[in-house]
């Protein structure tokens, strides 16, 4: 006997739970009831709601029983895991490239095509790579995920957050290949290697060409141009 379903009255998918039709109809009247307390970021869908506030836990609940490495979603941990069996069954038309994921798998024929599917409503600019367009928006929207938690500062990117954890650990993982000076971060690193080269490489402002010596700098920046955009979209 099959299970008893709950049929969506505007797309007539149906659910199997009347919690599943509820949090469904979300995705029509574009209700976002879930609400992050660290960040304020809201959802339509519980599950993806409990899935971002792992960003801010740290709790990684999927893990790998080859390696023991922990992943935060579960799509994360099956990606991961093909790179124990070897399996790759998205194969590119143009080069014969294979890839683990359908989404790799697109975004490398995107290397082909030029397509950028993934387009920036507020700028303009397109991406690629999906990746690439999420941490793109946090340029307008000003969201800070990823929090350090001996200082409490915020980043828009996780790497910068692993950058900066490094100034509590007292790790120097960037070393100069020219006299061995060892830094904390690859900033300082860039920062420093002017002493040798002379050269000193600038980030250009594209509304206003203001300079900056440091690529973060002039994305911060930027914020100043697009911040009453992003007001008038959200309106």
């Amino acid at each position: 006997m099959e299970g008893k379903s709950f049929k969506c009255k505007v797309c007539d998918q149906a659910l199997t739970q009347t919690s599943k039709l509820v949090s469904h109809r979300c995705v029509h009247t574009g209700e976002k009831p879930f609400q992050c307390e660290v960040c304020n970021k809201s959802f339509s869908v519980q599950s993806n709601f409990r899935r971002h506030q792992r960003i801010h836990t740290g709790e990684r609940p999927y893990i790998c029983e080859v390696c023991d490495r922990a992943f935060t979603q579960l799509s994360s941990l099956q990606v991961h895991q093909t790179i124990h069996t070897g399996d790759k069954p998205f194969k590119c038309e143009f080069c014969d490239k294979a890839f683990a994921t359908s989404t790799r798998f697109l975004e490398h024929q995107s290397t082909h095509t030029g397509e950028k599917p993934f387009r920036c409503e507020v700028c303009g600019k397109s991406f690629s790579r999906s990746s690439h367009f999420r941490v793109h928006q946090r340029i307008h929207t000003g969201e800070k995920p990823f929090k350090c938690e001996v200082c409490k500062k915020p980043f828009s990117r996780s790497s910068n957050l692993h950058e900066h954890q490094r100034l509590h650990t007292g790790v120097k993982a960037f070393k100069c290949e020219v006299c061995n000076k060892e830094f904390t971060q690859l900033s300082g690193l860039v920062k420093h290697r002017h002493i040798h080269t002379g050269e000193r490489k600038t980030f250009t402002c594209d509304l206003c060409n203001k300079n900056f010596e440091q690529l973060w700098g002039m994305l911060d920046h930027r914020r100043i141009h697009t911040a009453g955009k992003t007001s008038e979209v959200s309106d």
